[in-house]
């Protein structure tokens, strides 16, 4: 579980990494600043936001504390996107992805006492 918790972590810098960047970079991004709906900008930097949760969490990635604390974040997270985008019903890509780090998340917050150091 550890190990997955490490491999949960990676995706998860990895996949809110690349969002931030084509959120803020794209074209409803920082280049559009001053014209009105700047949504895509905002969410990016909230995206970067959860993406540095991986490295806030990693010198304590084994105790309990902090991974409740981090995988309760991420798990909501990643569960609130599924359903947004399962609503919305137009980016069924990042539906998968949002559904699998969700479960990914919620099977290690169920299982930490089993791998993490009180």
């Amino acid at each position: 579980m550890k190990i997955l918790f490490i491999i949960v972590l990676v995706l998860n810098l990895l996949t809110e990494a690349m969002a931030a960047t084509a959120l803020i970079g794209g074209p409803e991004g920082i280049s559009a600043a001053g014209k009105g709906d700047m949504w895509s900008m905002h969410y990016g930097f909230a995206a970067f936001a959860i993406a540095s949760a991986s490295f806030w969490i990693w010198p304590y990635r084994n105790n309990i504390k902090a991974v409740t604390a981090v995988l309760g974040l991420l798990m909501t997270f990643h569960t609130g996107l599924f359903l947004s985008l399962s609503l919305a019903g137009d980016q069924a890509a990042g539906m998968v992805i949002h559904a699998v780090l969700a479960a990914l998340c919620i099977l290690l917050f169920t299982q930490r006492s089993k791998w993490c150091s009180a």
